[in-house]
């Protein structure tokens, strides 16, 4: 996948998650309304590749069923609040939020204890999370995106 997409699909997610799209077009307006140039086309795609679903008429993420299964609190917090998780080498992970939910994310994670994790700094979107080693970020990667339902 290329960079932009990868970019734009964060965007979109982040957009779906801070307002109510109802469809493609007022998704492909709010992407016009952020910089982004795209086709009804290249959204549909998006759309189906992000697995987005519509929830009374809005796309939403499809977190609703997953969360049935999360009963703790803290990784209730990240599965419905994470939109990326990725390696940055060999001993980071960044993740993404929406805007504002990267503070509640980081405390989350900091209230789960995992021994793997060494710290994090969390900013208004994006948190940066240190890892013990190569295997602790893959380790900590997997869960995080089982959260998300992308593992």
């Amino acid at each position: 996948m290329s960079l932009d997409r990868k970019k734009r699909q964060l965007k979109i997610l982040e957009l779906v998650a801070t307002r109510p799209i109802r469809t493609q077009d007022e998704l492909a307006d709010a992407l016009g309304q952020e910089g982004w140039e795209v086709t009804q086309s290249s959204v549909s795609r998006d759309i189906s590749q992000l697995g987005l679903v519509k929830v009374d008429g809005i796309y939403a993420r499809p977190v609703a069923a997953r969360l049935v299964e999360v009963t703790d609190p803290n990784e209730r917090r990240l599965a419905e609040s994470l939109l990326t998780v990725d390696p940055a080498g060999d001993a980071l992970l960044v993740l993404h939020t929406p805007p504002g939910e990267a503070q509640r994310v980081g405390n989350a994670l900091d209230l789960l204890a995992w021994p793997e994790i060494v710290g994090t700094i969390a900013g208004d979107d994006t948190i940066f999370i240190a890892v013990s080693n190569a295997a602790a970020q893959v380790m900590i990667g997997r869960r995080l995106r089982s959260l998300l339902g992308t593992e």
